[in-house]
């Protein structure tokens, strides 16, 4: 065979097997690795980034804006295609706003990947300030960001966002899936030249925005319960506060204020303790307003009338191995039902507490709402701790009836309080209005639980006379008001410390106003006072000036008459005696009137009265300009509708 047949022969042998080489590399390529270098190729060219959609608003109940969304940008660099990666890490952190690290730039833009973020959600005026740099590798991505304009005002209810959107507190959470949205998705593509280009974002990956929930709280009011118990906690250099203020026909709550507080603009400033919701998340021993529950059962049970003599004993009783003394070493002997509410007797309290027995008064207390979360739709709502009877103590009944061995929350005291004021009938609270869309429609109102009837009329018109005693004439004259007659009830409730009582109290006052057409329920707790410790001295004045300011702010109509208007307490409080009618003196005519306005009135007149049934007045016995009967009690038949 000639030589160039040869070498031809070779060639051919040769580019036949470099071809079998090829076809089998491409094979492996294709066929057998094909899925690793699909993934290796796409993850080198292309990246998926979720697309934020705009969260919703949220809003008191005026419109007022409290937390929304605005306009931000995003940055993100290539490291491959950053040329001289430290001095862009130099030029990235003389951008005083992005508050960065050259060094830690530089080891983020040193790494190997393709995609690594630099920052998130920057004002729109700090990413410009990079822009303006032009920076190669460098790029950004359109997304929004959480603004609160009202910084701290009711932050520890509308609560915050993590970077990526999702609520971590408050309404922020617990409506998170209402608020947030749903995330789109846009693929972000790399050329040959390594140009960044992002594609996608709509049809089915276009991002849907979120809704609106609009809160019952009203900013005016909050803004007023959050300056008086900041002033209240400074002044008195306490622990901190809560100050509630709530519709107590409705259960809408229209300001609910925690101190200290936080700014959710700044949320990494403040500590865990500051962004607690008090009011619902932390449980205290209520002390005295819980003689609110002790009396409305004595009454509801006819274990006790407001004219009953109690015997006070000499300043304390006698409970198996343990006395139990009144606050400040008063010794009030022989006195009424209604002295031992406006003095805040222990002992009277007690008495009662005994008379109805361990389980009648458990009874009540659950009926109440202790021991159970009022459901309101705020995220970490404490159970409070309520131990069954079996588990009651000797000592445990009397405990009980003056605020002891009972652990609630701030929203449950002031949702018994508002019970009384309601006429004895227990409602939901309530913190969201409703959820809307973008357009403003009702996407949906949150269901509240039916009303509960758990004293009746009678009782709540005749615990209401005792009430406001309280404040006219009792511990919680620091209450009163000059256009309005206030009802409640003071609180020194003292902190125990492994099983025994200490000197560290809370003192807090809860009442409502006006008393005989209630709009407002408050209710104010300091947390450790110093140099003063009565809830009189302590949250007394703070409720009045809640109470005084959102009166005149919802322009509610001076509820005194005007020969009383301006008249400091002790001058109002001889307006609110009740003399004895004398012989031959006429019985009004209670006719028509509500039980709550008909008890006034009888009450105010100097008589007992005795209702049957519930609703308006229909018949008294004795009839209206009658004389006074001997035993001074007036019997009122009610029933629902018109005379």
């Amino acid at each position: 065979m000639p030589i160039s047949q040869k070498r031809l022969l070779h060639l051919f042998a040769f580019l036949a097997a470099w071809g079998i080489v090829v076809v089998a590399r491409l094979a492996q390529i294709q066929l057998v690795r094909h899925g690793e270098y699909v993934v290796k190729a796409a993850r080198q060219q292309e990246r998926t980034l979720a697309l934020q959609p705009v969260r919703g608003s949220i809003t008191d109940i005026r419109g007022r804006i409290l937390a929304e969304s605005v306009a931000a940008e995003s940055i993100y660099a290539d490291p491959q295609a950053i040329g001289d990666r430290i001095q862009t890490a130099k030029a990235l952190a003389s951008v005083a706003a992005l508050q960065m690290d050259a060094r830690e730039l530089a080891t983020k833009l040193s790494s190997g990947a393709g995609f690594v973020w630099i920052a998130r959600q920057l004002p729109l005026e700090v990413s410009a300030a990079v822009k303006a740099l032009k920076l190669p590798g460098i790029y950004f991505l359109e997304e929004h960001r959480r603004s609160y304009p009202r910084a701290s005002l009711a932050a520890n209810v509308v609560g915050y966002v993590g970077l990526d959107g999702e609520g971590l507190g408050g309404i922020e959470h617990s409506f998170d899936a209402q608020v947030r949205g749903r995330a789109g998705r846009v693929t972000l593509l790399r050329d040959a030249r390594r140009g960044m280009y992002l594609v996608g974002g709509e049809g089915p990956n276009r991002p849907i925005d979120g809704h609106d929930v609009v809160l019952t709280i009203d900013s005016v009011v909050q803004f007023i319960a959050e300056r008086a118990l900041a002033k209240t906690v400074d002044q008195y250099n306490a622990a901190d506060g809560v100050a509630i203020v709530m519709d107590p026909r409705d259960g809408r709550i229209l300001a609910m204020a925690s101190n200290p507080t936080f700014d959710p603009n700044r949320i990494r400033d403040f500590s865990a303790e500051d962004r607690r919701n008090r009011a619902v998340q932390d449980q205290y021993e209520p002390g005295s307003t819980f003689k609110i529950v002790t009396a409305s059962a004595g009454l509801e049970e006819g274990v006790i009338t407001p004219s009953q003599m109690v015997d006070c004993g000499d300043g304390f009783i006698q409970i198996g191995n343990t006395q139990i003394h009144e606050h400040g070493h008063n010794r009030y002997g022989l006195i009424t039902f209604e002295d031992v509410m406006v003095h805040s007797s222990n002992v009277g309290a007690i008495r009662v507490g005994l008379a109805l027995g361990q389980d009648r008064f458990y009874r009540y207390i659950r009926r109440f709402g202790f021991g159970e979360r009022t459901g309101v739709t705020l995220p970490g709502e404490a159970l409070g701790k309520l131990r069954p009877t079996a588990q009651w103590s000797q000592l445990s009944n009397a405990s009980m009836s003056i605020g002891q061995e009972i652990a609630t929350t701030p929203l449950q005291v002031l949702t018994a309080i508002a019970t009384v004021a309601n006429g004895g009938v227990r409602v939901q609270p309530r913190i969201v209005e409703k959820v809307v869309d973008t357009k403003g429609a009702t996407i949906t109102v949150p269901p509240q639980a039916a009303p509960v009837r758990v004293i009746s009329e009678k009782t709540a018109a005749v615990l209401n006379e005792i009430l406001k005693a309280v404040v006219a004439r009792g511990t919680g004259a620091n209450a009163a008001l000059a256009e309005h007659i206030v009802a409640g009830k003071t609180g020194t409730g003292q902190k125990p410390s492994h099983g025994v009582y200490g000197d560290k109290v809370f003192a807090s006052f809860g009442g409502y106003v006006p008393a005989d057409r209630p709009q407002l329920a408050i209710l104010v707790v300091i947390d450790e006072p110093k140099g003063a410790e009565y809830g009189g001295t302590v949250a007394a004045p703070a409720f009045k000036e809640i109470a005084e300011s959102t009166l005149r702010y919802l322009n509610i109509a001076p509820s005194v008459p005007a020969r009383t208007i301006g008249l400091d307490a002790p001058m109002l409080a001889t307006f609110s005696q009740k003399p004895a009618p004398t012989a031959g003196s006429e019985v009004p005519d209670l006719r028509g009137l509500d039980a709550r306005a008909a008890v006034a009135l009888a009450t105010r007149s100097g008589f007992r009265v005795r209702a049957l049934g519930s609703g308006v007045v229909q018949t008294q016995q004795p009839l209206p300009g009658e004389a006074s009967p001997s035993d001074q009690q007036v019997v009122l038949t009610l029933a629902e509708g018109g005379r």
